[in-house]
């Protein structure tokens, strides 16, 4: 089995790049069973990390707002994917998830703006590189915590309607 470790130099080493994105394709595709109170896991991981990151960037009034709307882009963009995502709910309360093929574009597209945008941001000076990685940071959490919110409300939906009757 050979082990894939990047050196740095990303736009040089593509082929590590394309298994690297299939392997997490495959991955993200894959049907799984998620139990309802692992779905506070990652958010809250995310947010340690994105939280700190995106809070140096808000320096100005600029930074804010675009920040801002990038996480309101983020999170209607979670609401769209948590409607095209398949929930399967089993009466343990498990249930079986099946990621998104729009999630794993948005994934891609972010890896792809944030390793090429560099030279294009910085030749038209329009965006610090920073302020687009927190953008795209709070995208992806918005994102995130608005699927997760979906898919619960769909389990609560499920458990209201399956509660048997007092009769």
């Amino acid at each position: 089995m050979a082990v894939v470790i990047p050196n740095g130099n990303f736009a040089g080493n593509s082929f590590s790049i394309i298994i690297i994105v299939l392997l997490i394709v495959i991955f993200q595709l894959r049907e799984r069973k998620v139990k309802l109170r692992s779905l506070i896991i990652m958010p809250v991981i995310l947010s340690l990390f994105t939280l700190p990151i995106v809070y140096m960037e808000m320096y100005s009034i600029f930074n804010i707002a675009v920040i801002f709307a990038g996480l309101l882009i983020g999170v209607l963009m979670g609401m769209l994917i948590g409607k095209f995502m398949k929930v399967k709910i089993h009466e343990d309360g498990s249930m079986i998830l099946k990621g998104s093929f729009l999630a794993v574009l948005m994934w891609i597209a972010i890896i792809i703006i944030r390793i090429y945008g560099r030279s294009v941001l910085s030749s038209m000076g329009i965006m610090d590189l920073n302020l687009l990685t927190s953008v795209f940071l709070i995208m992806a959490l918005g994102a995130m915590i608005s699927r997760r919110v979906y898919i619960y409300r769909i389990y609560m939906n499920f458990k209201k309607d399956n509660i048997p009757s007092k009769d």
